[in-house]
């Protein structure tokens, strides 16, 4: 593995698959960059079912739905887009490198994406409307200038935090101890970010590309996702006991550290392909403790 000084290491093979084609939903699926997508729409969903106690509009919902999807689709297929040339030249398993679609048509359907969250937005009212132009700024600043940089975390420490607030929006009112998702939020964008990075450090390198994880190093910057994450859960069961129902804020924790040390225990094992199924646990981890918060203090 990389020391923390840096050492450059070969790029490892990466076995490829069959693609489809532009308008196979596997191209689409990996476009969105599925793990993070996916996640995002859940959590965000969660709370504007929990926003809208026992009254929820599904029409709203919907329209969340739409600004969570558009959102991220136009985050994970621009940045698909940019790296594409990058990608080709390690050998990354992805679709416009495969030939599945071309450069242009993902970065067409990107801003269109993108263009589309904010009509999800507008219709949700004008604080929401911020939000999603916040949420996309952010996607973009890191697809087109802030990936490749120590500032690479900004925009997830930004915008990660704005997912909840997106189901409060859709819900019409903004809890004053909703406000606790900023620094829970950064915290965990900082944690999940650095470990979605650790799996290419090696490939990273060998591009030229020279984001946060790059320059730390694998394990400095496995110190700093465990640093990150227990920093999160603290303020998750700090400002839960304070503000909710108790047990429920506890059994969200719990389970979401036990998530957490199998994502140590997986990714201790070294390889990238270990790395990257410890960030899914990772990320599993932070969903579990997002849920027992938001299920526990209903804001």
């Amino acid at each position: 593995m990389a020391d923390p000084a840096g050492a450059a290491e070969p790029p490892v093979p990466v076995a490829t698959r069959t693609w489809h084609g532009p308008w196979h939903p596997a191209t689409h699926l990996a476009l969105l960059h599925a793990g993070p997508g996916l996640t995002v729409m859940v959590v965000g969903l969660a709370f504007g079912v929990v926003a809208a106690r026992h009254d929820p509009d599904l029409g709203r919902l919907g329209l969340l739905a739409g600004l969570l999807a558009g959102n991220q689709y136009s985050a994970g297929a621009l940045n698909d887009a940019v790296d594409a040339p990058a990608d080709a030249a390690t050998g990354r398993d992805k679709p416009i490198p495969a030939g599945a679609i071309s450069r242009r048509t993902a970065a067409t359907l990107a801003v269109g994406a993108g263009l589309a969250s904010l009509v999800f937005g507008a219709l949700l009212g004008p604080a929401t409307l911020a939000l999603a132009v916040a949420g996309l700024a952010c996607a973009w600043a890191y697809d087109l200038w802030l990936k490749g940089t120590v500032a690479s975390v900004l925009p997830f420490a930004l915008a990660l935090p704005l997912v909840p607030l997106f189901g409060y929006g859709a819900a019409g009112r903004f809890p004053a101890v909703l406000w606790w998702a900023w620094p829970i939020g950064a915290l965990a964008a900082v944690a999940v970010h650095l470990a979605d990075s650790l799996p290419d450090v090696e490939t990273d390198r060998a591009a030229g590309v020279h984001g946060l994880a790059t320059l730390l190093g694998v394990r400095r910057s496995a110190a700093l996702v465990a640093a990150g994450y227990l920093a999160m859960l603290a303020l998750v069961v700090g400002s839960g006991l304070a503000a909710g129902d108790r047990p429920v804020v506890l059994a969200g924790a719990a389970v979401s550290l036990v998530l957490a040390v199998a994502a140590l225990a997986v990714g201790a094992r070294g390889r990238p392909s270990d790395r990257r199924a410890a960030y899914r646990l990772l990320l599993a981890a932070v969903i579990a403790a997002a849920v027992g918060w938001a299920a526990g203090v209903r804001p």
